[in-house]
């Protein structure tokens, strides 16, 4: 059944996004505001990134936390990220986590992040 159902049809599509300037102390608040574990880094609608709660985490044991409205969300967050095209199968999507070790793929169609 995986292998007929399109990722394009149960992605996110209010996914939550941030420019990779945002402060660190910003997207932390963006993410509990929103309730989401992560952030796309984009801009106009390109993916820049990806950052997570576990990159905020790492960021607070190696500065000081007064130090996280100076640190922006590129400077720490993941530039090479797997994505996935909407047409692709849910098998697919899994595999390519699975490969990679992911929990998440942003879903990329003509070059812009559109889940």
């Amino acid at each position: 059944m995986l292998s007929r159902v399109a990722v394009g049809d149960v992605m996110t599509r209010n996914f939550a996004s941030t420019s990779p300037d945002t402060n660190l102390l910003d997207c932390a608040k963006k993410m509990v505001k929103q309730r989401v574990g992560c952030l796309l880094l984009t801009e106009n609608k390109k993916l820049r990134g990806l950052i997570t709660q576990k990159d905020i985490l790492w960021a607070l044991t190696k500065k000081d936390t007064s130090e996280l409205k100076s640190i922006r969300a590129s400077d720490v967050a993941a530039k090479k990220i797997a994505v996935i095209k909407p047409s692709a199968t849910i098998a697919e999507a899994f595999e390519k986590m699975r490969e990679y070790g992911f929990r998440r793929l942003p879903v990329i169609s003509k070059g812009e992040v559109i889940g």
